[in-house]
């Protein structure tokens, strides 16, 4: 494959996952809205966010991206039929395991509570145990369509997938605005819980059933020790950077009644251009770049995941200028509904305005963690969130104690950066990876001059004009447009590509 026609593919394939993932991100970003306008930043507010987002932090601990660290190789290197019975046996034993977990987590409801959100008073804690033992079963649907994920991308069918979350949000956005209206209502939402996980996961079979899969009975087991080694190291390496932000929640409760929420609602604000944008860039580039890897060729490898750099950086940094910009208007626009007071608001922007910071770091360590998994390195991840946690977690005690809540935030700031640095490093040292280059410092550098310039024009506007909401989320799209679109004009090789693209090369 030509480099212009991997160049294509990337992009489709950038755009059916964008799509998706933007879909279920703004579905995911209006369920908090429902939840904000109904609750606001009461005790109630922090009881169903706490159970809405405790068994997505339990799967990322249990899970997360490690079904598809280490199959997708594994799919990509086996023959159709393997492949297929390696799906069943990865199904059968992700769903039995994780049905055997959650029976002894139900037990164990009060301590969970107790340890993840340790400000949580008795009446609450009771009202919680009661939505969080529904919930919870929600963990075997989501492990097994993490299995069915893994499967359709190692074949390069990214769109049912990235579609997922939309169909889980769509679900509970429905039972709060519809169905419920108060804490009388959780037992309705812990079943619009059940119900969600249920379809996204029906949607992924269906795909499959349309590719071909062939539903026979496996001879032999096929889920080697190594593989199991290399699903657990990479399973280590996402359960520690998703536990940061569980973190960062748990310290936030501390602040008293409200703290959670707001801690929570930051930490969504932040994620909705990191996984619209950057989550999308190591979602496609990861089977290519197994791919490469798998049939030694390393060059290309080395080369796309330089790209990738560069693609997260110019996202990244666009994202930031944006919001430095914007912060105020967009987070009031997101928020400012029904019961939220206009301190909660102020809250929130403080603490975007530092954690959004940390987006370009966000980005590079799910890039670099994608470039190590290709590599079958899984320990590499785990090594350097390892040492992020480890300095996250006092750090943040320490800034708490000065700072508030924006100690907290600065502290993951701090760290997310660290675990960056430590993985770039290891990569060379380990595989003779160089992904930042001279060339590449400079071609930052052309984004960092020009995105500020571009910049300099709307932060006069928003200075002198005063703006209505939506004509600031309008004027902050066009923003955004315009410096993404200098950002990668400032590079040589992607202006020919769009030039060439859009017809523009004149022909001698």
């Amino acid at each position: 494959m030509s480099s212009k026609s991997l160049l294509r593919h990337l992009v489709s394939a950038g755009l059916l996952v964008s799509g998706g993932i933007l879909l279920g991100r703004l579905t995911g970003f209006l369920r908090d809205v429902a939840v904000a306008s109904k609750f606001g930043v009461s005790q109630d507010a922090d009881i169903v966010l706490f159970s809405l987002t405790l068994p997505d932090f339990l799967i990322n601990l249990l899970m997360g991206g490690a079904f598809a660290a280490a199959l997708i190789p594994e799919f990509k290197r086996s023959a159709p039929k393997i492949a297929d019975h390696l799906f069943l046996q990865s199904s059968f034993l992700a769903g039995s395991g994780f049905l055997l977990l959650v029976a002894i987590l139900v037990w164990n409801a009060d301590l969970l509570i107790h340890v993840f959100a340790p400000g949580f008073d008795p009446a609450s804690v009771q009202t919680t145990r009661y939505l969080l033992t529904i919930v919870l079963w929600l963990m075997p649907l989501t492990a097994l369509a993490g299995i069915t994920m893994s499967y359709l991308q190692s074949k390069n069918h990214f769109a049912v997938p990235a579609l997922g979350t939309f169909i889980f949000n769509t679900t509970l956005i429905v039972a709060l605005f519809f169905f419920v209206t108060d804490a009388g209502d959780f037992k309705i939402l812990g079943a619009a819980v059940l119900i969600g996980g249920l379809l996204r996961w029906f949607s992924q079979l269906v795909c499959m059933g349309t590719q071909g899969m062939q539903w026979t009975r496996p001879e032999g087991w096929l889920i080697s020790r190594d593989l199991f080694f290399r699903y657990f190291q990479a399973l280590a390496a996402g359960s520690l950077i998703a536990a940061l932000p569980v973190i960062a929640r748990a310290v936030s409760s501390l602040a008293g009644p409200g703290g959670f929420a707001s801690m929570n609602y930051s930490l969504k604000l932040i994620e909705l251009p990191m996984g619209v944008c950057l989550g999308v860039l190591a979602s496609v580039l990861f089977p290519k770049l197994s791919e490469f890897f798998a049939q030694d060729r390393n060059e290309e490898g080395e080369r796309l995941a330089t790209d990738g750099v560069l693609w997260v950086f110019i996202i990244a940094y666009t994202m930031v200028l944006v919001f430095i910009c914007f912060g105020q208007p967009l987070t009031r626009l997101a928020f400012q509904w029904g019961v939220m007071p206009a301190e909660g608001i102020q809250s929130i922007i403080l603490l975007v305005t530092v954690g959004i910071t940390a987006l370009p770091a966000q980005g590079i360590i799910l890039l670099t963690t994608a470039l190590a998994n290709a590599k079958r390195d899984t320990k590499l991840p785990f090594y350097c969130s390892l040492v992020g946690v480890i300095v996250f977690a006092p750090l943040a005690a320490f800034l708490f104690e000065q700072n508030g809540l924006q100690g907290i935030m600065m502290a993951l700031v701090a760290s997310l950066w660290l675990i960056m640095a430590a993985q770039i490093i290891l990569l060379y040292q380990r595989h003779k990876l160089s992904i930042i280059k001279l060339p590449t410092l400079i071609e930052v550098s052309k984004v960092l001059v020009i995105g500020f310039f571009l910049l300099l024009p709307f932060i006069w506007i928003v200075r002198t004009i005063q703006l209505p909401l939506v004509g600031s989320l309008g004027l902050a799209v066009g923003a955004g447009v315009l410096m993404l679109a200098g950002g990668f004009l400032a590079i040589k090789r992607y202006r020919d590509y769009i030039i060439h693209r859009l017809g523009l090369r004149t022909h001698a």
